[in-house]
């Protein structure tokens, strides 16, 4: 039974750092790295620019309730201390402390959105770059089943073989061109999206590297869902409004009872939501880490099903050599190990992604997978 090593687990991305542009006659492909597709994702996310937009007034607003609280505290100051000066002054402090509380939470929200964005940018030039090799693989599956329609037709006008055989055979280059078609029609889509959300134009000719990766840290599940309460901006909002309301209760306890009541009461609904949140939070640290062992598994026995098919083509190689199988034999033994490299690949992508959610759970970030 596999157990995830509670011991911190390394998986860090190695990043190509330049961007070559590869010519072919008289067109180009412009090479992009991952590390050059998130950085342009996020300087060209709406999303991005509209937070940053909203930051800057954030920033404006507490510039002015500063002013306006500076104001009125001098009024009451210079008044003698009346209370309905007073009272002005009070309501402009919290209009200043809640559009510094603003501030604050503006930059957090910033920060996350950009983490989400170059973690769904990663997510979809891995799609990408494995959908590519899964084209390859059934282009190589489609040409080689042509040519066992081709034999079958042979064999049929020579007597050898029977029409239902060769039915069959056509029936599965069908069946291919198919899936072939749908492969070809999604990765379009999909270099659509990640063209647009680099800035460029969705047709421009597009090459991505290949990425390679090294292990990197994560925590156990416990740790994580810790570290998640302490970095939620959710959870520090709740807190932050419990926290404020508990002061008034102090400064209203012996001259406004009624609002003592309802204050007690707002708290208590918000510790109600506070606990629902904190609940779902500990499901999704659940379900990331479910998802975390099963693509650990899955890259386990990916990495063990190449490693044989490797093996087992090495040995259908000499008996290729020797003469004792045909060729058609030999390549659909090399598609069959080379379609193991692919899958294998796909573990390596799914098991990084899996482990980067976990990571940036313990940062409070829980993104739904695109």
């Amino acid at each position: 039974m596999f157990k995830i090593n509670k011991a911190p687990i390394i998986v860090l991305l190695i990043l190509l750092m330049f961007s070559p542009v590869i010519t072919y006659g008289e067109t180009y492909m412009e090479l992009v790295t991952i590390s050059e597709a998130k950085g342009l994702a996020v300087q060209n996310s709406p999303e991005m620019k509209q937070q940053e937009n909203n930051n800057e007034l954030v920033r404006v607003n507490e510039r002015d309730t500063w002013i306006s609280y500076e104001q009125a505290k001098a009024a009451w100051q210079n008044s003698g201390g009346l209370d309905y000066l007073k009272s002005s002054m009070e309501v402009a402090k919290k209009a200043y402390d809640a559009s510094v509380y603003a501030r604050e939470d503006g930059k957090t929200i910033l920060s996350n959105l950009k983490k989400e964005i170059e973690y769904n940018t990663e997510s979809l030039y891995l799609t990408i770059l494995n959908m590519e090799s899964s084209i390859e693989m059934l282009e190589l599956s489609y040409e080689l089943q042509n040519k066992v329609v081709e034999i079958e037709k042979l064999k049929v006008s020579l007597g050898m073989g029977t029409q239902f055989t060769l039915d069959k055979e056509v029936r599965k280059v069908r069946d291919l061109q198919i899936k072939l078609q749908e492969l070809h029609d999604n990765h379009k889509t999909l270099r659509w999206n990640i063209n647009r959300s680099m800035g460029r134009n969705i047709e421009a000719p597009l090459v991505l590297s290949p990425v390679a990766f090294t292990p990197t840290t994560y925590n156990s599940e416990t740790n994580t869902f810790d570290k998640a309460l302490e970095a939620s901006l959710a959870i520090e909002q709740f807190n932050r409004t419990v926290e404020d309301k508990a002061k008034e209760i102090e400064e209203k306890r012996y001259t406004a009872s009624d609002k003592v009541e309802r204050l007690n009461l707002e708290i208590k609904q918000i510790d109600l939501t506070k606990a629902d949140t904190v609940y779902g939070m500990r499901l999704s640290v659940k379900n990331i880490y479910e998802k975390l062992l099963l693509a650990q598994k899955s890259l386990v026995n990916c990495r063990i099903a190449h490693e044989i098919a490797e093996k087992e083509f090495e040995t259908h190689k000499l008996q290729y050599d020797l003469g004792v199988i045909s060729k058609i034999v030999f390549d659909s033994y090399k598609i069959t190990s080379e379609q193991t490299q692919v899958d294998y690949e796909k573990a390596v992508y799914d098991y990084y992604l899996a482990a980067r959610k976990a990571s940036l759970a313990e940062e409070g970030m829980f993104i739904s997978s695109l």
